[in-house]
């Protein structure tokens, strides 16, 4: 039997991975999907899809799944300072809360329906050779799979990564994320975030009546309140807590769905570079956008997207993916750079909260400003495509 070969293979299913699959094959490409997990799990993810998602999800043709789904409608989004300050804003379109254990199967499934290859419990250990030649794909319980061109969508950070020795692994990144589902008071429609001193909590209801809830906080905080245990995430939970009593009002009257909260330590949201070995990253793999903004799964299906464009291009005209490979950098950093750049300064003013209070003052008295903050912390559609064209 032959070694199995591919035009493209993307490594990672969530957002980003099913989004450029789905893009691809809808071209005529044969492509490979490696997801190291099997189909649903739940995710850190703050699970709300910005207004703008609604055109990318035309463009996959999957808009009446998704509302198939129910995705709660939200609107608004409210800041609450841990003595009670306030800021609440009207977002710039109807988003939508949907769980990633929903949203990411049902990529997956559309995917295989469009004739994508979809490998789940499948992990890459490593990526050799280049657009010169070939790429061999290598897992742990596969034999080796030859395809044209990689794009990873292998998310916040991985074994992968380190495969790949990326530079941005030798940074110490100093936050880590946890995330549950509840039953609890109703949300409404907003996003809710509470702020404590060295992170903030946000929650908001996705499909089937549940509220996601999900938070930031500094590792030596985590660690200074949680005895240093990592397992010891109730108490932590208890002292967060007590330092936003509306924060305390809101959980108290809430029941955790999962035995377990999902975790993810040494989040990066530092510059990566975008093209590795000539492979082209995709969501958080390219860049993590700091939460509050609410964008980050809006930016992993742009993301897929634009990689998607760029890989289809380098396959027409592969004596010019140098170029392209260059391009897809710049459109990358065109269309997202700013918002995570606004979004970091922000975040900034969050893990402070003697900062935080009189931001939000200032916030309440110029609405504008809100407003202007709102829509500069996220994405339009269609993505801007500015490179060469050949």
């Amino acid at each position: 039997m032959g070694t199995p070969s591919f035009d493209i293979a993307i490594v990672g299913g969530g957002l980003a991975g099913c989004s450029a699959a789905i893009s691809l094959a809808n071209l005529g490409y044969q492509v490979v999907l490696f997801e190291a997990k099997a189909y649903p799990h739940h995710k850190v993810c703050g699970e709300f899809l910005s207004p703008e998602c609604i055109h990318l999800f035309d463009e996959l043709g999957i808009t009446q799944q998704i509302r198939a789904l129910h995705p709660v409608p939200i609107c608004h989004v409210q800041i609450t300072a841990p003595n009670g300050a306030t800021w609440i804003s009207k977002l710039p379109g109807e988003g939508w809360g949907i769980s990633r254990y929903g949203l990411d199967q049902l990529l997956a499934d559309h995917a295989r329906l469009q004739g994508v290859e979809v490998c789940e419990n499948t992990c890459v250990t490593q990526i050799q050779g280049g657009l010169d030649s070939q790429f061999s794909i290598e897992t742990r319980s596969q034999s080796p799979v030859q395809v044209r061109v990689v794009i990873g969508a292998h998310g916040k950070r991985s074994n992968l990564d380190r495969a790949l020795n990326r530079s941005f692994l030798k940074s110490h990144q100093p936050f880590i994320g946890l995330k549950n589902h509840f039953q609890g008071p109703p949300l409404s429609d907003h996003v809710a975030l509470f702020v404590f001193p060295g992170g903030y909590c946000g929650m908001s209801e996705v499909e089937g009546g549940i509220a996601n809830v999900c938070l930031l906080v500094r590792q030596d905080i985590f660690r200074q309140t949680a005895d240093d245990s990592p397992a010891n995430i109730a108490k932590f939970i208890d002292w967060m807590c007590q330092q936003n009593p509306y924060l305390d009002r809101w959980l108290s009257q809430a029941t955790p769905m999962l035995d377990q909260w999902v975790s993810i330590g040494q989040v990066p949201f530092i510059r990566k570079q975008l093209v590795e070995r000539d492979i082209l990253m995709a969501g958080d793999a390219a860049g993590l956008i700091a939460p509050l903004a609410g964008d980050g799964m809006a930016m992993a299906l742009h993301g897929g997207l634009l990689a998607a464009h760029y890989a289809d291009r380098i396959l027409q005209q592969p004596q010019f993916a140098d170029v392209f490979l260059k391009n897809y950098a710049g459109d990358w950093r065109r269309n997202f750079a700013d918002r995570m750049r606004l979004a970091r300064a922000l975040q900034a003013f969050m893990l402070r909260p003697n900062l935080l209070t009189p931001s939000l003052h200032l916030l309440n008295r110029i609405p504008a400003l809100g407003d202007f903050l709102v829509r500069h912390t996220r994405g339009s559609y269609p993505i801007e495509q500015k490179g060469v064209s050949l």
